[in-house]
């Protein structure tokens, strides 16, 4: 008999695109499923939409809690799953049709505790097929450590995982944290796997495309956060290789990550905030002890980042949201060129 699978999804104001979510969801060919859905209190019509496919399909199971954020959610579904095998997918992505199929038969097959897949990057950029595990290497635990550290490596979505090692390691979503709280749990549940395996197929769509600017958010209290999860990185990465120095480089590398998002959308937003307003902010962000302890060591190989990492070294704020300035206005060229390539074929 094949073994069942937990699809939890968690939701909250998603009517635009739960219908195409859970199509793609229940067009598996995968059959022995169930779709935990967790609705976080949402005031749209949401619920309405979930109701109308769980009436046609029993393999639904559906929960409501008042708003308390996505980790509440996905703790609830964990929860409430019924099957030895997890799934994680956010409301308003999809999935290839042959998603669940692929990742459970390789964690079957291989006999592995984590299996991981590529996916498609859905922007306004276009779609890009793309992978956060390089199957061509060990697929040791420092290994897999260091992968899920980079890009998007640490999401919950394009990912197997097993219910007994959550449990038996009761490991749960942090519901302090409001930013990469999914990172700090796949890491937990990573340092406490013994194989991996991954797949070169791009099964997960992560949509790109409804994703909010964080501008209006950037604060001590935005940035806490990430703090909150880079300490909880150091903890758990040092647990698994032991180096002190190379664990300060990752995160030096994810805080300089951060910070060169947050000029950029400062630098996007510029006519909303004014300018006083957005260098004002950056320049105490960089302030941050903690943040000053890693900037000296601040660098990158992309020419187009080098300018960022010079003024922030340097303290020219202003100067790294003007270049940022020009840089999306060098993008904008870029995309509206593409368009109109495509258009003239």
């Amino acid at each position: 008999m094949t073994p069942k699978v937990s699809i939890i999804i968690p939701v909250y104001n998603c009517e635009k695109y739960i219908s195409k979510c859970l199509e793609s969801v229940l067009n598996q060919t995968y059959p022995n499923i169930e779709i935990v859905i967790i609705n976080d209190g949402s005031t749209d019509n949401t619920e309405k939409i979930i109701n109308n496919y769980k009436e046609k399909d029993n393999r639904i199971m559906y929960y409501y809690q008042a708003n308390r954020g996505p980790s509440e959610a996905r703790n609830k579904g964990i929860l409430n799953s019924t099957s030895e095998y997890l799934i994680f997918i956010d409301s308003d992505d999809t999935v290839d049709q042959k998603y669940v199929e692929f990742l459970i038969n390789e964690m079957v097959n291989s006999k592995s505790d984590l299996v991981c897949c590529g996916y498609k990057d859905i922007s306004e950029y276009g779609i890009v097929d793309y992978t956060d595990f390089d199957i061509e290497n060990s697929m040791s635990l420092q290994s897999v450590t260091d992968m899920v550290c980079k890009g998007t490596g640490g999401v919950l979505w394009s990912k197997i995982f097993k219910k007994e090692i959550i449990l038996k390691h009761s490991l749960k979503m942090d519901k302090r944290i409001f930013m990469c709280e999914d990172l700090v749990f796949v890491l937990q549940y990573v340092s406490q796997c013994k194989s991996f395996s991954a797949i070169n197929d791009y099964l997960y769509h992560y949509n790109r495309l409804n994703q909010n600017s964080i501008s209006s958010n950037i604060s001590i209290d935005y940035v806490q956060n990430f703090i909150h999860v880079w300490k909880a990185i150091e903890k758990i990465v040092i647990s698994v290789n032991k180096d002190r120095q190379k664990t300060s480089e990752l995160i030096g590398k994810r805080i300089q990550e951060v910070m060169i998002t947050l000029i950029e959308e400062q630098s996007r937003n510029i006519r909303e905030l004014g300018m006083k307003n957005a260098s004002y902010k950056v320049g105490e962000i960089l302030e941050i002890p903690y943040i000053k302890t890693y900037k000296g060591n601040f660098s990158t190989d992309n020419y187009l980042y080098k300018p960022y990492i010079f003024f922030m070294k340097v303290k020219f704020v202003k100067i790294s949201i003007i270049y940022g300035i020009y840089l999306s206005k060098l993008r904008n060229l870029k995309k509206n060129l593409k368009k109109n390539l495509k258009k003239r074929k």
